[in-house]
């Protein structure tokens, strides 16, 4: 469990420390971080594509992402609007006409699940030709999360910010308790551990996190079950935003999980307004380091 803890959180806070003035450095820790993120779905689908009969575990792998996928969704869903019905937010009425392209949204989440494809083919073909670094996408990973602390570093909001927003941090709780009962839920289910569906539960859609701690945990068929539930709730979100956003805004910002914080912003800003901005950036910053200190916990009690 420390060690799960360590590999994230140490590259995280030490590129928290990072300032950078010059716009052009942070082009190359974006691009930096953009590749990261490519190279880990590649590794992973290679490791997938190379375990004996592979084909005939997509069909669990697909299933259990979906199972997962909704009753987490269900769960997130039903706790932030009872939260919005009690503690209702004013705010000025918002023009919903121009949402960004929701198909170029979609675009790039498809990319992220092509390339896991491409990595699962070369995995399948090169299976007893080509051994690949065990663990690889662990230092991948650590660069990538490395990058993340300066881009949340360098974002332009003070720490002082987002976490005194009320109402950032009661999203928060009510988003992470929402899941870790859908864990559970999911766990009894679909005949999980307990550990492994508060393990799901608990990346919030940061699939880049999750699909490498669980592959490394238990295995490439349990790291893509991760991936695919938490990609599949950021493809839905684009959708389900802009729905719940005019009568929900907690819930429109909450479902989107860790992703609120960077693709999904600019839904949420299109949708709600600038007047919801400081909530997405304050529950998502709160989501982003609370998602690998429960995974590394519920990893480790796994074993």
């Amino acid at each position: 469990m420390l060690y799960g803890l360590a590999i994230v959180l140490i590259p995280l806070f030490l590129g928290y420390l990072i300032t950078l003035k010059n716009h052009r450095y942070m082009a190359i820790v974006n691009r930096v971080v953009s590749l990261c993120l490519y190279l880990i779905l590649l590794v992973m689908g290679i490791s997938l594509g190379q375990i004996d009969n592979i084909l005939t575990e997509l069909p669990q792998i697909g299933g259990t992402a979906f199972s997962l996928v909704v009753i987490l969704l269900l769960s997130n869903i039903i706790g932030l609007v009872i939260y919005d019905k009690l503690q209702p937010m004013k705010r000025d009425k918002v023009n919903q006409d121009q949402l960004p392209s929701r198909l170029h949204l979609l675009i790039d989440s498809f990319k992220l699940i092509g390339i896991t494809l491409l990595g699962g083919i070369i995995g399948y073909f090169t299976k007893g030709v080509v051994d690949f670094p065990l663990h690889a996408s662990t230092y991948v990973l650590e660069v990538m999360i490395f990058g993340v602390g300066i881009q949340l570093r360098n974002s332009g909001i003070p720490l002082r910010e987002v976490f005194f927003n009320k109402r950032g941090i009661y999203t928060s709780i009510v988003m992470v308790a929402s899941s870790l009962i859908g864990g559970v839920i999911s766990a009894f289910t679909l005949d999980l551990s307990l550990a492994k569906g508060l393990t799901f539960a608990s990346a919030f859609g940061w699939y880049s996190l999750s699909s490498v701690l669980v592959n490394d945990a238990w295995g490439p068929i349990y790291g893509s079950i991760a991936f695919f539930n938490d990609i599949s709730r950021e493809i839905l979100c684009l959708f389900l935003v802009p729905l719940f956003m005019r009568q929900f805004p907690s819930t429109a910002v909450g479902i989107g999980g860790a992703t609120s914080l960077d693709c999904m912003l600019p839904i949420i800003q299109k949708s709600g307004g600038i007047q919801i901005v400081p909530l997405a950036i304050s529950f998502g910053f709160i989501v982003n380091l609370a998602a690998p200190l429960l995974l590394a916990v519920f990893i480790g009690l796994e074993g």
